[in-house]
């Protein structure tokens, strides 16, 4: 049933029940926003990884030291050629090789252990008491390393 002369009063109750206000439209807005502006991080982030195995290799170089260290301490006998250090300990033979883009490691001639990886290039050189290892990786890095032998050490006589 409709009635004639009664006019129903506006608000904003009624008026926008259903419509899409001004302050939903800014939390919206501010959510995009707050969404769009963590993009150049992340792609940033993603785009510079390398930057991250760099920091990989240089750990994998230090660790790598530290157990040629020690084998080379260790060691009976040390024969160090430019690509290559063959060492006897207890009557095995271990070898550390350039295979392919890695360093590897083998004991006896069996056996591949992946000792560094991404390597440019490796040289092994001897001097007096030790052997030095200069190595590029394909991060344009460079490491060198002196390790001291101690088999001729027991020769030495100490006052």
């Amino acid at each position: 049933m409709k009635m004639y002369g009664i006019e129903r009063k506006k608000s904003v109750k009624y008026f926008n029940n259903n419509g899409f206000t001004m302050l939903e439209m800014l939390f919206a807005f501010s959510i995009f926003l707050m969404i769009v502006s963590f993009l150049p991080v992340s792609f940033n982030f993603l785009f510079q990884d390398w930057k991250m195995e760099a920091r990989t290799q240089r750990l994998e170089w230090h660790v790598f030291i530290n157990q040629l260290k020690k084998e080379i301490r260790l060691a009976d006998t040390a024969n160090i050629s430019p690509v290559s250090i063959v060492l006897t300990i207890d009557g095995k033979s271990v070898i550390y090789e350039k295979y392919g883009s890695n360093l590897r490691r083998r004991v006896d001639m069996k056996g591949h252990e992946i000792v560094l990886q991404k390597l440019d290039a490796i040289t092994f050189s001897t001097f007096n008491g030790g052997v030095e290892i200069n190595v590029s990786d394909n991060f344009d890095q460079k490491h060198s390393a002196f390790l001291y032998y101690l088999m001729n050490m027991e020769d030495v006589d100490v006052p």
